[in-house]
């Protein structure tokens, strides 16, 4: 069933457990996504970012998440993972979305309040949640690049500041860097723990959002999920599990042209990597509180 985030949201930070967030962009990963959720039985968040509404179409890509999430037995949030602006997340909000994310991270502090609140008053008008952005992460939707002796330190999520922040805008949920990076990445990713915990006690009351969670160890992220992250991203991985998928059948010699049997490999490959995560964020058998 398609559902606002508000009530799943308030269990979560009250029970130390965290919803994942996956992305799709094309049925098949949508259904691997939502199966997961369902044989799990935990809500799940299903999100979009610009590149695959522009790739799938609006329309599209939101009829195939709100007809598989009304099939499905547990809340499915319907979510705009990355928006850049407030035509973005309009058109997202109009076409059902029950959740929003509004990223102007790598704006002037100041900048990124005005953009962030202006979304959010329109967003709550209409009963929809809104998460934003404060710090900045390194990676494919982030900083791309270091310049004038910065380093991934200088990005980090000022707690002061993060404060500020929620309180100029209403935002509902605050993504914040910690330590991670968006996208595939070769070393060990680790999150400060240390600012983790002075960012949730100076923010009480706030569901915290983990991005770029990738790179981390299942150790690092059934830690986090025990704080107030109640949120956390998944992109990279769903999209290397199912190319792998997908390339192991063309590996295989094979006298078959259907795309099913092409597409469906990787789309089971996302249900297992799904519910290996589910289980990791501790939102496992919580759907049933609903």
């Amino acid at each position: 069933m398609l559902s606002k985030p508000h009530a799943i949201f308030a269990d979560a930070l009250a029970s130390d457990f965290a919803i994942g967030a996956f992305n799709t962009s094309n049925m098949e990963l949508t259904q691997g996504i939502i199966r997961a959720a369902d044989r799990q039985k935990s809500p799940v968040i299903v999100q979009t970012s610009e590149g695959a509404i522009e790739y799938a179409g609006l329309q599209v890509l939101s009829s195939i998440i709100k007809t598989l999430a009304g099939q499905a037995s547990v809340p499915v949030i319907m979510h705009l993972d990355h928006g850049k602006s407030l035509d973005t997340a309009k058109r997202c909000i109009e076409a059902g979305y029950t959740s929003v994310m509004i990223d102007q991270s790598t704006l002037p502090f100041e900048q990124n309040i005005k953009n962030t609140k202006e979304v959010v008053e329109y967003a709550h008008a209409r009963g929809v949640w809104v998460e934003a952005e404060l710090g900045a992460i390194i990676g494919n939707e982030g900083v791309k690049d270091l310049h004038g002796g910065q380093t991934p330190d200088s990005f980090l999520t000022d707690p002061e500041q993060a404060k500020q922040f929620v309180e100029s805008t209403g935002v509902d949920a605050l993504a914040v860097s910690v330590g991670t990076i968006h996208g595939a990445f070769s070393g060990q990713e680790y999150i400060r723990f240390e600012l983790l915990h002075e960012i949730q006690s100076i923010l009480p009351q706030v569901p915290l959002v983990l991005h770029g969670a990738s790179g981390l160890s299942s150790d690092n992220l059934t830690q986090a999920c025990k704080t107030h992250v109640c949120k956390v991203n998944v992109d990279t991985e769903l999209r290397i599990g199912f190319e792998r998928a997908v390339k192991a059948y063309f590996d295989n010699a094979h006298d078959s042209y259907d795309p099913r049997k092409i597409l469906g490999p990787g789309r089971d490959a996302v249900e297992a990597i799904v519910a290996e995560k589910i289980t990791l964020f501790g939102s496992a058998g919580t759907a049933g509180i609903y």
